[in-house]
């Protein structure tokens, strides 16, 4: 006879047969996804589930918007931050084509949150991004900038301080629009020199 330990399903293997068998049965609804894998937003397929249970590796969970194949914007957000503001910079950014991430970042030291969001960006196989933040945000994405400067193409950082001289940066005060923040990191998309 099986015991109960021996019939319990590692969390994220669980999640990843789930997703699989998902796939093969098309873009069925996952209504209940989210709770699963961590992710607070709807989500639309298979491919979602998989992003979701890839994330979890950092253990982030995150939202997405905007077309796959846009180039990538992450927007840190800490986990004390209202999302509000930063679902609507998204929204902005998303209707211009770009592919937008917001994680939520672990409460640490910046040098922890900013090797988070390399490694979360490592998960969804994305070589390199805008990065935006404020507070604790800016400071977790200037730590990802120090720590390997060649996967970020810039930064918007507001109410921040000093940023690395080796990555294009566009400070923002504190107040700033949902409007200004997507201009800047609109502006650091274009005319950054991306690789891929």
């Amino acid at each position: 006879m099986n015991s109960l330990p021996e019939l319990k399903m590692n969390e994220t293997r669980r999640l990843f047969l789930l997703s699989a068998l998902t796939g093969l049965a098309g873009t069925a609804s996952l209504a209940f996804a989210p709770a699963l894998a961590g992710a607070a937003l709807p989500i639309r397929s298979a491919t979602e589930v998989l992003r979701a249970v890839a994330a979890a590796q950092p253990a982030l969970s995150y939202h997405a918007a905007g077309p796959d194949d846009g180039r990538p914007i992450v927007l840190a957000r800490s986990a004390g931050e209202a999302i509000d503001h930063y679902t609507e910079i998204a929204s902005l950014l998303a209707a211009q084509g770009y592919f937008v991430l917001l994680p939520t970042l672990r409460e640490a030291d910046a040098a922890v949150p900013g090797q988070d969001l390399l490694a979360f960006i490592d998960s969804l196989h994305i070589p390199e991004a805008v990065f935006v933040g404020s507070g604790h945000g800016a400071q977790a994405a200037r730590a990802a900038a120090t720590h390997r400067r060649t996967r970020v193409i810039g930064l918007v950082l507001s109410d921040s301080g000093a940023a690395p001289t080796s990555v294009p940066t566009i400070g923002l005060a504190a107040g700033a629009s949902a409007q200004q923040i997507a201009d800047a990191a609109i502006t650091l998309a274009r005319q950054g020199k991306w690789r891929t």
